[in-house]
């Protein structure tokens, strides 16, 4: 309640003109205060609802919707029925908004809670008389937790009180703190708390204002003055005029609200008081500057907040503030928690090849409103693995993308882990599994046992119709499952002027001596890191006998046509023999008794001449084809030529 006596024109304004226009301007400051994260509003609404509850309804909402609170804790709540008619009026003003606690009146009056279940949900309520000596009315306490944290580090507690009124009951009020500082202590530690209300101190020395901010040798419950103003007078003290909550009307006024205190602003009557923990620099904190006596502009010492000048808020704010109640709300914004959101899926890189970039991409969020608190995280990824170093952060709101990579420095099947920890209220670590396969780079050679990057091939000496192709090998040295594959991409042969082919066939018709030199081009499978390999090497050779015909080669065939294979059966090998009369492409293939293709010799262009193919009796596959009857057929210059051929086993 507000003093019984109201005071009048006996307070003349002491503060000179540098200092009034000094507080201007620093109320001019914070209102640019940022946008808050989680808002208080401390009010007294006057014996609500009385019998002008209908009048001052649309006048608290005006106050409300400029404040923006998302929790409002009220006191002088008369009976059951002001609550509901309240919360109707909240829900006028932001509809489906808002939420109520129960109501418990003590005696005399009650304070009530007011929430936004978007914001914060309420987890429990209950009351105590702070002094049973002498019980006037409950101290209420509500417990709540921030929306979306799940965790006992986002909850805090908000205790609604009405201490004792006026001068000469300084100990009565003592009495009352010292049961409220008691149920404070009780607290476990740590615990953030906000105690509101209309405390009725005149000073900050009085004994009661003194125990709650006092250092016991429990302090859990210790609060502390935002304002750092626990330590000197109030009333009528104009160097804190800018904290006063009462009274918005002066005596003589008219259009007060009913039943209010006058005599101008000169009194700290209201006050929100936290515990420590608002203020240890982690989760819940108090916004800086964002602590408030709204419409106080520091300008209307002993005057009606109607009177000039006009406050920053507006003259239709300064209206629904005098004709409300007889004091100033309190606000005071709150920020919240950082509140990680990074996702514990497993990660898995693939397969790679040693040296590859392997890198996949961890988001991390913050989700907590602005302006929350940073997040403020780390990695740790097991050997194999690699994250960023270092403490992360990521402001209110933002994201932050992180490459968490895969070693590929050494070949080998990865599995790890990657742990996430952050300042999360109350959070536990996050662990996400790893894995990946780093393989050894391809290794092409021309031998199995030994790397081999260069050899030769000689066909020897033979007469003209006699050459038969040779084999060449390539081999993806020491392959192991965590070795890459070998991909040969290509074959060709530089010199020999065009007498040798990769195409398994030799033309019949050589010169004197010829030379030339076969290389392959290889690289490894298809996979992160593939890299392409050096080239390998053969020398090829060929010499046609000396009693065989001229240079100028022998006579060319005049018809196309295949010969019988020799030998035949087929055991290990024969050889297919042909000629052809004119240039063109020729298909060499053999298929089995059904007309299936099983195996294809030969299939290019070539120029008229005699030829050879070795045919090891194995299909497309590589494998050996089995015993039977065959067909060997040649397709050139529009014609085609069949054969037998058994093969035995």
């Amino acid at each position: 309640m507000s003093p019984a006596t109201p005071r009048g024109p006996r307070h003349a304004a002491r503060a000179t003109a540098l200092r009034l226009a000094t507080r201007s301007l620093a109320r001019l400051a914070l209102l640019a205060a940022p946008a808050h994260a989680l808002r208080l509003v401390n009010m007294n609404v006057l014996n609500y609802p009385g019998t002008t509850a209908a009048t001052r309804d649309p006048l608290f909402r005006t106050i409300l919707q400029a404040i923006a609170p998302d929790v409002l804790i009220t006191c002088e709540m008369v009976n059951a029925t002001g609550p509901t008619q309240f919360l109707a009026s909240l829900n006028t003003m932001e509809p489906g908004q808002w939420a109520a606690s129960s109501y418990t009146n003590g005696g005399d009056t009650a304070s009530e809670l007011f929430y936004k279940p978007s914001k914060v949900e309420l987890l429990g309520q209950w009351n105590f008389y702070p002094n049973p000596a002498q019980p006037l009315r409950f101290v209420h306490v509500y417990r709540l937790r921030l929306v979306g944290y799940g965790t006992s580090q986002a909850e805090f507690r908000i205790y609604g009180l009405h201490l004792k009124a006026s001068t000469g009951f300084e100990t009565q009020r003592l009495n009352e703190c010292i049961g409220l500082r008691d149920s404070l202590n009780a607290m476990p530690p740590g615990t953030h708390a906000l105690v509101c209300g209309d405390f009725n101190f005149y000073t900050g020395l009085e004994p009661g204002m003194q125990k709650l901010v006092e250092s016991q040798v429990n302090n859990v419950g210790r609060l502390y003055d935002v304002l750092g103003l626990e330590g000197i007078a109030w009333q009528d003290n104009t160097t804190m005029q800018y904290a006063w909550t009462q009274s918005p009307c002066k005596t003589g006024d008219t259009g007060c609200a009913s039943g209010a205190a006058t005599g101008g602003l000169d009194d700290r009557f209201d006050l929100i008081l936290p515990s420590a923990p608002w203020k240890d620099g982690a989760g819940l904190e108090i916004i800086p500057g964002t602590y408030i006596s709204v419409g106080n502009d520091g300008l209307h010492h002993n005057n009606s907040i109607m009177d000039p000048p006009t406050i920053p808020e507006g003259a239709a704010f300064a209206a629904a503030l005098h004709g409300t109640a007889d004091h100033l709300p309190l606000r005071v914004d709150l920020r919240v928690p950082a509140l990680a959101q990074a996702t514990s899926a497993p990660m898995a890189f693939g397969t790679v090849i040693t040296g590859a970039n392997a890198s996949l991409v961890r988001t991390v969020l913050n989700a907590a409103a602005l302006p929350g608190e940073s997040l403020l995280y780390t990695w740790l990824a097991t050997p194999g693995f690699g994250a960023p170093i270092g403490t992360q952060s990521v402001a209110a709101g933002g994201s932050q993308n992180d490459a968490i990579t895969l070693d590929t420095s050494t070949p080998g099947a990865k599995l790890g882990t990657l742990a996430f920890t952050s300042n999360t209220a109350g959070a536990p670590v996050a662990t996400a599994n790893l894995s990946g396969t780093v393989l050894r780079h391809a290794v092409p050679s021309l031998d199995s046992a030994a790397v081999l990057a260069a050899g030769s091939i000689d066909f020897g000496t033979h007469e003209a119709g006699s050459f038969v192709p040779a084999e060449v090998r390539v081999h993806n040295q020491g392959h192991t499952a965590l070795q890459a594959q070998l991909h040969v991409t290509g074959a060709s042969i530089t010199g020999g002027d065009g007498h040798f082919a990769v195409s398994g066939a030799t033309p019949q018709v050589l010169g004197s001596t010829y030379t030339a030199t076969l290389t392959f081009a290889s690289q490894d499978e298809p996979l992160p890191g593939a890299t392409a390999a050096g080239p390998l090497t053969v020398s090829l050779s060929a010499r046609r006998q000396s009693s065989a015909t001229t240079d100028a080669g022998a006579q060319r065939p005049v018809v196309t046509l295949l010969r019988a294979p020799a030998p035949n059966p087929l055991v290990s090998e024969s050889v297919l023999r042909f000629e052809l009369a004119q240039a063109g492409e020729a298909r060499l293939d053999v298929f089995d008794a059904a007309g299936r293709r099983v195996a294809q010799l030969l299939r290019t262009s070539l120029e008229p001449g005699r030829y050879s193919v070795r045919f090891d009796g194995r299909g497309e596959s590589g494998a050996p084809l089995g015993a039977g009857l065959y067909f060997a057929r040649l397709t050139a210059a529009g014609h085609a030529h069949t054969v037998r051929l058994a093969i035995v086993r």
